[in-house]
Order: C-alpha cells, then structure tokens, then sequence
C-alpha cells in the first residue's frame, strides 16, 4: 500500500510542478514545501512504531544532499531554485539509488528536448559555441557569471526542467511496470 501512496503523491508533486514551470517558468515555494511536508508524514506515518527518527533523519538528509549538489548549477543560473527543491523531493521520496536514477532520467529527457529544439532553431552551433566559450571562461577567469540571463537569452532558450523530471519519473514507472 505504501508504494502506491508514495508513487502517486510523488507523481502529483511532479505533474503539478510541471504545469507551474510549463505557465509561469517557476515552481511556487509553497508546493515544494508542501511536498515536503507530505514526504515527512508520510515517511513518520509509514515508519515502524518506535523507530520514527531514523526514517525522518534519512529523509532530510536526503533532501540536505540534493540541495547541496545541485545548488552550485542553480547559482550559475544553469537550472531553477524550484528544479532542485523538485530534484530534493524525488530524492526523499525515493532513495538515493531510485532518485538519482529519475533524475538522470529526467536530465536525459532534458537533453534530448534541447538538441531537437536547437536543431528545429537551427541554433545548435550558435548555442554549442555559447556553451563552450562560458565553460572555458569559467575555468580561465574562476568567474562564477549567470550562464543563462533572460535579457539576453530570452524565454525560447529555456526547457522547463520540471516537465523533463516527470517525464524522468514516468520512465522509472513504466521500467517498474516492464519488470
């Protein structure tokens, strides 16, 4: 019963995430934290009686390793704030293992659909060329400047990462589904 119930929440996080970062190119604070929140109950409400703090510390610390990891690219402005709370909820509701799995998932998806766009753009070498110069100058300068800028870059250079977690956690269940 538990699978079901974590699998479907999660899967409503994520599509409502989606939807957010599809109309408004953010994920409200208030849904990742009430994510959260619903992680923390439902892994205090699953846990066995007398052993709730260790399944709560593991879940936080799950959360607390993938803020961490993926903060450095949210500061370079090459993800959003509301990818990696989305990026930190997979986590805990999943495990390191199964989470990080989705999300390689997701950045797989995430791949592909920006390689079909720059190529429908026919922007690929303009964008490659961009990303390249900004890695080197990166390393050249260890200048941390925003790879992404909305002035510059404008709105149709982005892909909602979310959408690309769903699809991520969708290709994890069909996987569960084959098995």
């Amino acid at each position: 019963m538990f699978i079901f119930v974590n699998s479907g929440l999660l899967l409503v996080i994520l599509m409502v995430g989606a939807g957010y970062d599809i109309r408004e190119q953010r994920i409200p604070n208030w849904w990742c934290l009430l994510g959260c929140l619903c992680g923390l109950c439902l892994t205090w409400g699953t846990a066995p009686v007398g052993q709730k703090a260790v399944p709560l510390i593991l879940y936080g610390i799950r959360l607390f390793t993938a803020v961490a990891v993926w903060f450095p690219l949210f500061r370079l402005r090459m993800i959003g704030a509301g990818d990696v709370k989305l990026m930190a909820l997979i986590l805990g509701f999943l495990g390191f293992k199964t989470g990080a799995n989705v999300i390689l998932y997701g950045f797989f998806i995430g791949a592909v659909l920006a390689f079909l766009k720059m190529l429908v753009r026919r922007n690929l070498v303009q964008r490659l060329t961009y990303f390249f110069a900004y890695i080197r100058r990166l390393f050249l300068t260890k200048e941390a400047v925003p790879y992404y800028q909305a002035s510059r870059d404008g709105k149709n250079a982005v892909i909602p990462l979310a959408v690309c977690l769903l699809g991520g956690y969708l290709w994890y269940l069909l996987r569960l589904m084959i098995k």
